[in-house]
């Protein structure tokens, strides 16, 4: 964080910042009137305290501040009229460029000098500070040029994987299969909707939005398992981000689960309703997937009797270092499943 700091400060430029309002020299005049206007009001504040102290403390701050919000000119004019404004108002006789002593033409040049200094190292600073960030800027331009690319060409990875996979489906005359491939056609979809939100937003490449994501995933699993009408899927959420791998995680979890309910939980009914939910806890995250339906007691096994869809959900799991709990009843079934943070 420092280190940011000091780079933003900088890199920052009055003379660009009021490029459009103003020119260059008009920017700096104007700069340098302001470092100069702080500078009286302190040395005003100290006279009254300590009249005459250190006469020529402050010019080094202002020049300073001068150099590098608005560059080396800028910087000059405030130690040009700083040294003049000490030598005649602060230094012995006042209001006069008169001198006591040779010791104090002395001293005038050696402020001269050493502000001189301060000068030239603040330009330097800020030059290179500001070269830093103009090498930073491209290297994230090209950055951010190779993470679209690459997001581009994984969409269309996605959609290859999943056209051929609709067509090897269309094709069979096996219901078996068909609903194999279906549930396949699911899970790649949950990887690629992960996949989106995770580069929605350029600053958020390590998070997901939760919120949005699981919203888009249950209306794609309404569409693909059919629910509508009497069997309906709603989803609650709390606003989260969570990192992507996690995300993912979370997403296949939601996929395994509603697409287990929508084949078991109703069998014979033609009303029901699927409830998925992701809230905060206190030491992380809780999803729940819930439905109405007649229970796994009721004949119905959870994750399809231990095939597939069970070890998935077993797997995402223990991947995740989660937690699953299972709740079955003539009321219905309740999975909940807890992430720690």
């Amino acid at each position: 964080m420092p280190h940011r700091m000091v780079t933003r400060l900088g890199e920052f430029d009055v003379r660009e910042r009021f490029a459009p309002l103003a020119p260059s020299w008009a920017t700096q005049i104007g700069f340098a009137i302001f470092c100069l206007g702080l500078e009286a009001i302190v040395r005003f504040m100290i006279d009254l305290f300590a009249p005459g102290t250190a006469p020529f403390a402050l010019i080094y701050p202002a020049v300073l501040a001068a150099t590098l919000f608005a560059g080396w000119q800028c910087g000059a004019i405030v130690l040009v009229v700083s040294e003049l404004f000490a030598w005649y108002f602060v230094l012995a006789p006042r209001r006069t460029f008169a001198l006591d002593s040779a010791d104090d033409a002395s001293r005038l040049i050696v402020v001269a000098f050493s502000a001189v200094v301060v000068i030239v190292l603040a330009e330097v600073f800020r030059r290179l500070v500001q070269n830093v960030g103009s090498v930073l800027q491209t290297q994230l331009e090209e950055r951010d040029l190779l993470l679209r690319e690459v997001d581009h060409r994984t969409k269309n990875n996605f959609m290859m994987v999943s056209s051929l996979v609709e067509i090897q489906r269309r094709r069979s005359s096996d219901d078996a299969v068909k609903s194999a491939l279906s549930e396949v056609l699911t899970r790649i979809d949950s990887f690629a909707r992960a996949h989106r939100h995770l580069y929605h937003e350029a600053h958020k490449v390590d998070s997901v939005d939760m919120c949005s994501y699981i919203a888009e995933l249950c209306d794609a699993l309404a569409q693909a398992l059919t629910l509508h009408g009497p069997i309906t899927l709603s989803h609650t959420c709390d606003e989260v981000l969570v990192d992507r791998d996690r995300a993912v995680t979370i997403g296949l979890l939601i996929n395994e689960l509603v697409t287990n309910a929508a084949k078991h939980a109703f069998n014979g009914r033609e009303t029901g309703r699927i409830e998925v939910e992701f809230r905060r806890t206190d030491g992380g995250w809780r999803l729940t997937v819930a439905d109405d339906g007649m229970g796994i007691g009721a004949g119905r096994a959870i994750n399809g009797q231990g095939g597939l869809g069970q070890r998935l959900v077993d797997a995402f799991v223990r991947q995740a270092n989660a937690k699953i709990s299972t709740e079955s009843g003539a009321q219905g079934t309740r999975v909940a499943v807890d992430f720690s943070a």
